[in-house]
């Protein structure tokens, strides 16, 4: 009888260490190690050792549907995006609604995104933006500032984009996916007046 006792007792003793072993491991690996304050980590963040805090991106050229202004950045702790773009096809303005006080209202961004543009950028080699001259000033202009949180702190960058064909599909692509998943859905009834 005291046998069969001291089995069910190291049985009950090994069922609970297995069981807090468990939930540890669980608050470790999922609660510390992926999600950070509700949202996904971004591992290769770390590996390039900063994180996206700001991007601005303000390009004119002499074809009006490769002008742009863009800002990227983090607002309550979510990324957001205010700009102006001419659409895909060239032909309609994007650009935020505006408040009462005329500040612009951001589009919500995924963090899907905003870790693509991340990593996009802390992989490119951007030449350093020097000004266009005089003459030059004309034709084009494409600057690009950078704000990253690094373990010494911040650090800013001001890059040219003049040649950056794929960062600008991506911001541009970013930018439309934004500014269509802010629209009102099309077709949807209105609901009706109240009648007094």
């Amino acid at each position: 009888m005291k046998k069969s006792r001291k089995i069910a007792l190291l049985i009950m003793l090994a069922t609970a260490f297995v069981m807090l072993a468990g939930v540890l491991l669980y608050r470790y690996f999922i609660g510390s190690r992926i999600q950070d304050g509700g949202r996904m980590e971004n591992p290769d963040a770390y590996r390039a050792g900063k994180e996206l805090i700001e991007f601005r991106w303000q390009q004119t050229h002499t074809n009006s549907s490769r002008c742009f202004t863009m800002h990227f950045y983090l607002e309550n702790d979510l990324p957001v995006l205010t700009g102006r773009f001419l659409s895909p096809d060239g032909g309609e303005t994007r650009e935020n609604g505006r408040d009462a006080s005329s500040t612009p209202i951001p589009w919500q961004l995924t963090w899907v995104q905003w870790f693509e543009l991340q990593n996009t950028l802390a992989e490119a080699a951007l030449p350093a933006y020097e000004k266009p001259s005089h003459d030059a000033a004309e034709e084009a202009n494409s600057e690009i500032c950078i704000v990253w949180r690094t373990e010494d702190g911040e650090r800013s960058e001001k890059c040219s984009g003049e040649d950056a064909a794929a960062l600008e599909t991506l911001v541009l692509r970013i930018a439309e996916e934004a500014y269509g998943t802010s629209q009102p859905e099309a077709g949807l009834p209105r609901p009706a007046p109240k009648g007094g």
